[in-house]
């Protein structure tokens, strides 16, 4: 059996490869140093612990394969989802969510190394990474998203939502103004709760994102003594993968994609990246697939809002699947 697999890219630097074993977090382990991973619910949380002495050789690992396949919904369903959504938003004081969906694709595992140094060179400013093991099986992504990056007392995260089509020359709509603000808004409030100071706002601005392009405000702070991860459970999951307020957006989520069609988002949207007592780098995991015997299932998702139009919705799902599905096509 194939130890686990760690690859990762932060973004214009090398590519680090290790061999090792993801472990589950226990309270003794919340301040440990090295590589973390989490779902989007936040009840799965992983440390990579390093085996130095192995190794990985791409020709010669054998990547793990979950034999259960994700669920793939219709056009129609997910329009039925949204559909739905937008009745319970004012009934549940919901202002946004996000809706997910599972595009599959048909892929051969064996040039899963191809893919990862592929979205590499394509995509030099974005986080990619490589993930294999028996708990979660083979996930790739390219993340745009930073939720947290800290040296010392100083800190960043991002609020990137909203949307279209690469170099478009329209301006941005008031529903993905207002999503874009949704999450800018969240953020700087989970902030001030935690105590962190000096909160800086510039933005919101078009930031390119593979084939599509989002509006994005960039906001740092002092820590004033949190811990980095402290912060980034505190910030996730934000508004960009869940919606307003947190927690009645996590529970129609939970009733609508769990519950209701059997979708589990699995490793999509939650976070993962480097921690230490001093410094942090971590990404929402977006832009992903998970790897199965001779699949690709690329996690895709909308944001919804009052304004919402659910054809509209499923556009964007499709758009944002390309980052992915355009290099399936080099392949």
């Amino acid at each position: 059996m194939s130890k686990d697999l760690l690859a990762y890219r932060i973004p214009n630097k090398p590519s680090v490869e290790q061999l090792g074993s993801f472990k589950t977090m226990n309270n003794s382990k919340k301040k440990s140093i090295g590589f973390i991973l989490t779902n989007f619910y936040g009840n799965n949380q992983f440390i990579f612990e390093s085996n130095n002495q192995d190794i990985f050789e791409p020709s010669e690992y054998a990547i793990h394969l979950n034999k259960n396949q994700p669920t793939s919904i219709s056009k129609e369903r997910y329009i039925e989802q949204g559909k739905l959504a937008l009745e319970m938003m004012p009934k549940l004081g919901i202002e946004k969510v996000v809706f997910s969906r599972i595009k599959t694709f048909s892929f051969n595992t064996n040039h899963y190394w191809k893919l990862y140094t592929i979205l590499c060179e394509t995509y030099p400013t974005a986080f990619v990474y490589l993930i294999s093991s028996p708990i979660f099986g083979t996930w790739i992504g390219a993340s745009p998203e930073t939720l947290l990056e800290s040296h010392g007392e100083k800190a960043s995260t991002m609020s990137l939502a909203g949307t279209r089509e690469l170099c478009e020359e329209n301006k941005w709509n008031t529903k993905e103004q207002q999503e874009q603000q949704f999450v800018t808004d969240y953020i700087t409030e989970e902030l001030k709760n935690k105590g962190a100071k000096n909160i800086c706002v510039k933005g919101p601005y078009t930031a390119p994102a593979g084939n599509v392009e989002h509006l994005r405000s960039d906001i740092s702070f002092t820590l004033n003594q949190n811990h980095p991860l402290t912060i980034a459970n505190s910030l996730h999951p934000t508004p960009a993968v869940n919606g307003v307020p947190k927690k009645q957006s996590k529970k129609l989520i939970r009733k609508i994609e769990l519950e209701d069609s059997n979708q589990d988002r699995g490793l999509y949207s939650g976070f993962m990246g480097l921690i230490s007592e001093s410094s942090s780098q971590l990404y929402v995991n977006l832009r992903c697939c998970q790897l199965t015997s001779d699949r690709a299932h690329v996690y895709v998702g909308g944001g919804y809002t009052l304004q919402s139009d659910v054809e509209n919705e499923w556009e964007e799902t499709e758009r944002k699947s390309e980052t992915l599905s355009r290099i399936f096509d080099l392949l």
